[in-house]
Formats: structure tokens, sequence, C-alpha cells
């Protein structure tokens, strides 16, 4: 029992029962690996949500194709490959007793690409709005980071030049239906069409973005034309009855926007087409940046009055949002018939107890401030933050996110015989937890000239990864093969398929005659790199950390493989400069916001001579096979004039594995 009975009685939403009227809404993260992949972060994260006692979470923003896309870190359902990371994220979600929904989006106009889509080429009214919308946009932002937002949005705006055609138009709707069957293979409970923001379904609704003149534009019906072949393409997809629901713009707050009773008339329509519910939203990217946006949006339940005209407007539930601060706020707004639904997005991220605490009148809930810190984090790729959460928990979320680059997307790099000899040895450190990885991609880089007994090994060693790797299990994707051949310049070609490929950890055989094997530790940035080498003492690893912010990224990449692995034994070692208790203290510190057993020893050294020398010496009289750090990100000169730990270490490795974490 509660003093909130409407807030925690049920309600029936298609097939499912809903234990309490509390939504966990839609809300980007940013916390996708750069391909598109769940991470274990995103899994974590959205489990936390469940556990917080809502009925139901909503997975925000999943792009339906590649050219869909609203961030650099966002997750995607458009190949059969993401299917496997998406179960486990519903999975993680109907474990902890909530209904897990798959919010589905283009983001049209929108979309990180070179090519946007949109539904018409943006007009000198669109431009003008545009333009002064961007004042208000780049006021939202310190000012050294004004620049490159700037050149962004100039970027996208000349790009805003080409309509959509017929054949966008069919095959972005099967990218919806096919997104849509994929997050029903996956076992969420539901998907919800992204319909608001200012994204490509609102965009066809919108008469400020659409000017087709007939067919998917022109009159309000024309309009409609597009999201509603979207609509009926999905529920032909799915199975019948599986529960389809939408976010609904009701003001856009542009000129000759979409207003009240357009978007009234635009849900009724939604309701005949079968949809089980209606999300509510206001304002897109080119309003809510304004004064008068602001002012609106900064009064509590500033759609109160907006959702009960809907509500009488339909009668398949609704979802209330926008600054629904306090439980018996919801509970009355649902009360007295405003909603159906609570919908909690950044309340419920501010303060995951909320609902705990909605219970339990002698616990205060930590409110949302409304500083919009989160949103600037995730327009700047910085992944979702709050400035209200505890410090250790924000130090915590933004190492997660750094790793998201070092995506354990692998790439084994073969110049010649003995590389293929090298991993065939080295293959426990190659395999990591299936339920992180994808098959690594192996890139062969050779002369261009014919050699026949090569190109024999080549086949040979390519039989022998996929007999190697099939019987493991991993079915998020295939074996990856990828041959160049150059003259000169590997250096080039290497990292021009790094980047192409978006892989985060790049795996080479040691060779010291061959400086450019070391050179690629160095030359790229934010990845997981290493060296190897062969020995029989793999499984025996030494972490040296210098107790700097490099120490804490190496400290969860650890937690994510090898320390999760049978069989490695890993030993963390430190070569004291300082005072030991002030080491001691420091590394306490890091272990908490790692997350790392309290118990897990740090190894004190003292340098006979320099840190290199005592480094060097305890990895050689300690036999230790595999040696990981992590590195500030010295480069050229600077590297030069101030040395390197890790350079200086490579130097005296004999026969030792390498990686380094960038």
């Amino acid at each position: 029992k509660t003093g909130y009975p409407f807030l925690f009685s049920p309600l029936r939403v298609g097939l499912h029962q809903m234990k309490n009227r509390l939504v966990a809404l839609p809300v980007h993260t940013g916390f996708a690996h750069p391909d598109g992949r769940v991470s274990s972060w995103m899994t974590e994260f959205y489990a936390r949500l469940a556990d917080s006692g809502v009925g139901m979470v909503i997975v925000a923003n999943t792009a339906v194709a590649p050219d869909g896309v609203v961030s650099r870190f966002n997750l995607r359902a458009d190949r059969d490959e993401f299917i496997p990371g998406l179960a486990g994220l519903a999975k993680a979600i109907k474990r902890k007793g909530a209904i897990a929904c798959l919010q589905l989006n283009h983001a049209g106009r929108f979309a990180k690409t070179e090519h946007p889509l949109l539904p018409s080429p943006m007009n000198s009214s669109n431009l003008s709005f545009n333009v002064e919308s961007l004042k208000g946009f780049m006021e939202f932002f310190p000012f050294e980071k004004r620049f490159n937002l700037t050149r962004y949005f100039i970027r996208q705006v000349k790009a805003w030049r080409s309509a959509m055609n017929a054949g966008d138009r069919n095959r972005v709707i099967g990218d919806f239906s096919g997104a849509a069957f994929r997050a029903y293979q996956a076992g969420f409970d539901m998907v919800e069409l992204h319909g608001a923001n200012g994204y490509l379904l609102c965009q066809y609704l919108s008469p400020f973005t659409n000017k087709i003149a007939s067919g998917f534009g022109g009159d309000f019906l024309g309009r409609t034309a597009f999201p509603l072949a979207v609509i009926k393409a999905v529920k032909k997809r799915l199975p019948k009855n599986f529960p389809l629901g939408f976010r609904l713009l009701l003001r856009e707050w542009v000129p000759d926007g979409i207003d009240l009773p357009e978007a009234l008339a635009f849900a009724r329509l939604l309701e005949k087409e079968g949809v089980a519910y209606l999300s509510a939203s206001a304002g897109t990217f080119n309003s809510i940046f304004s004064p008068a946006a602001i002012k609106k949006m900064g009064k509590i339940a500033y759609l109160r009055d907006d959702v009960a005209e809907l509500k009488k407007s339909v009668k398949i539930p609704t979802i209330i949002s926008g600054r629904i601060t306090t439980p018996s706020l919801a509970d009355k707004l649902v009360r007295d018939g405003t909603a159906d639904l609570i919908g909690l997005g950044r309340p419920l991220r501010t303060d995951p107890m909320w609902v705990t605490k909605a219970k339990d009148p002698d616990r205060k809930i930590t409110p949302c401030v409304n500083c919009n810190w989160c949103l600037k984090r995730v327009i700047l790729e910085q992944g979702f933050n709050c400035s209200r959460w505890p410090r250790l928990f924000r130090e915590r979320t933004e190492l997660e996110h750094k790793l998201l680059t070092r995506n354990y997307k692998t790439l084994w790099l073969i110049s010649d015989i003995k590389d293929m000899q090298t991993f065939k040895y080295c293959l426990p450190l190659h395999v990591q937890d299936k339920k992180e990885s994808s098959y690594p991609t192996i890139l062969f880089v050779r002369e261009e000239t014919k050699d026949l007994f090569l190109e024999s090994a080549q086949k040979d060693f390519i039989q022998w990864t996929k007999n190697t790797f099939e019987p493991l299990g991993f079915t998020d994707a295939p074996l990856n093969y990828v041959v160049k051949k150059s003259k000169a310049n590997w250096e080039s070609a290497i990292h021009h398929e790094i980047i192409h490929g978006n892989h985060g950890q790049i795996f080479i055989s040691a060779d010291k005659s061959q400086l450019w094997r070391k050179r690629m530790l160095y030359k790229e940035r934010g990845k997981v790199l290493a060296l190897l080498g062969s020995n029989n003492r793999q499984h025996k690893v030494i972490v040296p950390v210098d107790l700097s912010t490099a120490t804490l990224l190496v400290m969860i990449f650890l937690q994510k493989t090898y320390m999760k692995r049978k069989g490695f034994s890993l030993s963390f070692v430190h070569v004291l400069t300082d005072q030991a208790g002030l080491v001691e203290q420091r590394w306490k510190k890091l272990k908490k916001i790692a997350g790392f057993n309290k118990n897990i020893p740090l190894q004190l050294i003292l340098p006979k001579t320099d840190v290199i020398s005592a480094l060097t010496e305890t990895i050689q009289t300690g036999k230790y096979g595999t040696v990981i750090m992590g590195k500030r990100g010295l480069a050229g000169i600077k590297r030069w004039l101030l040395g390197s730990v890790s350079s200086g270490v490579l130097r005296h490795l004999t026969d030792q594995s390498l990686f380094l974490i960038d």
C-alpha cells in the first residue's frame, strides 16, 4: 500500500498488463558502441532503470538504418548481427520485472550522415528560421564548443537541398519493418515509432518541413501518408496484436508547424491503425532552444492541458511527459484523467530510486533541476550523464563512455607467415567474451608481387580461423577477411581500414626489426593496441599502473575482458615515487570508481634507478607473459622530450605481449 493508489494501479497496454502507471521514457544515452551494437554499460544502465520499479522501460532512439543515426554512439537494429545484443538488453529489462519496449527511429535531416533524408528541400523560410534557431542553440554551449558545432550545422544545411524520392521512401519503410521484426526476434514486448523531436516521421507530418505538393505532402492527409505507410508495414511484419506505440508531437513551436488540432486528428488515425498507446511530446531541435520554448518547458507538467485534450480524443492509453517531478503530481494526473500513464524521462535518470522513494514518504527524491547538462553532453558525443549524480558515478560513466571507442571490434593484422604463427600461438589473448564481441576482421597486408608460398599459407590460416571460431558460438557477425596489397606505405592502408571498419582493438605481431609495428602503437588514438609475443606464459599478466585517469581506463577494460576469464592471473603493480600511504589512498579511490573488488591488492615496487628499469626487472624476474598498461596520450615530440614509460618498457621486452589502452 502507498499514498498514491492511482499511480501504482495496474493498466493493460496491448497484450501486456503493466504493474503500475510509470514508464521510463526514451532518453538518448549515446551508450552504444560506434558500430551500433549494445554495450555492456548500456545494458547495465537500462537494467538499472527497470530495477527502479517502473512498469515499462522504453529503450531510446534505435536507428533503423545507418543513415538514420543521430549520434556516433547510436543503437542500431538494421542488421541481424545486432539481434544478440538487443536480446541481452531486452532480457536484462524483463528480468527486473518491467515491460521492454524498443523505440525505432530514422533521424531524417538531423541524421549524422553526408546525405541526410528529408521530405523536401529546405526553402528560404526554413533557412531563416534555422539560422535564428542556431543562435539560441549556440548560446546553450560553452564558447569553445561553438565553432565546431557551427561548422557542423552549416555542413548539414548544405545537405538539406535534396529530397527523398520514391525509392528512398520504399527503402525506409522496409527499414522500419525490418527493425521492428528484429526487435520482436530479440524478445522485446513492444516497439515504439519515434514521431517527434523533428525526426523523419515528424518531418513528413509537419508543413514546416514537408513542402511536397501532392502524394506524400500537401494537405493534412497527404502529410500523414508516409508515417501511416510505415505503421502498416511494421504491423504487417509483426505478429498479430503485437503492441506498437507511437511518440506523438503535439506542438512543434515553429512557423506553420504541427499544432494541437492536427496532432489530435493524427492521433485518431493512429488509433484506427491499431496503435497500442500514444506518448506525448512537444518541440523539436529547431524550437526547443528558443527563449519562448525554454520558458514553456521550464514549467511543471507543461503538457498537462494538451495531453488532457489528447486523452479525450482517443480511447487508447496516453503517456504524459514534461517535468512530472513529484509522485503526488503524477498520482493526481492519473486520478484526474489527464493521462493514463506517467512518463519519467530525466527525473528517473536523476534519481533512479524515484519509484522506491515514492512509496516511502520519509525518503526525499533528488529532483531534476532542468540544467540540461545531460542534453549538452549527448549533443557533444560525450554520453548521457547527470550533474546531480554522485561524483564517483559521474566519473565511472565518463570512463565507460570513453571505452566505447575501444569497442571490442577487433582487427588482426597479418603481413607474413611469422605473424600467422604468432596469432595461432596467442589465441587465448584474442578471444573475447562472446557476449561482448563480434568476430575479428583479419587484415592481410602484403607486397604487390606474387608469392605463391605466402598465398598458400594465407589460405591455410583462413581455414584455421574458421575451424577455430565457428565452434565458439559467436553469432553476431561472420569472419571478415580483407587483403590489401601495397608497394609501400602499409601504415596508411592499415589506418584507413581501422577507421573504415570502426575497429577498437588492433592486434599486431611483435617484430623489432620492423619499426612500423611499434609506430602503430602510438599513431592510433582512443584504441586498445597490442603487440603480440610468442610465449607460454600469456595467462600470467602484469598491469603497471601510474594511478592516473589512464589507470581507470585500464581497470574498466580489464573488468570487461581478462578479469572475467578463467585461467588468467593479474598482478597490479606501481613503482613507488611518492609516499606509500598516499598511493594506497589513491588506489582505494580508483577501485571504488571502477567498481573493483576492494580486496584487490596493489604491489608497490621500490625503484633502484628509474621507473622503466624497475618495471622491466619485475616483468623479467616474475616471468610475466603479458603486460597491460595505459598511456597518457603523449605523442611525437612530447614523448621524445618527456619520455614514455610504455615505450621504455617495450624496448626491454623479449617475448612478452604488450597491450596499450589509449
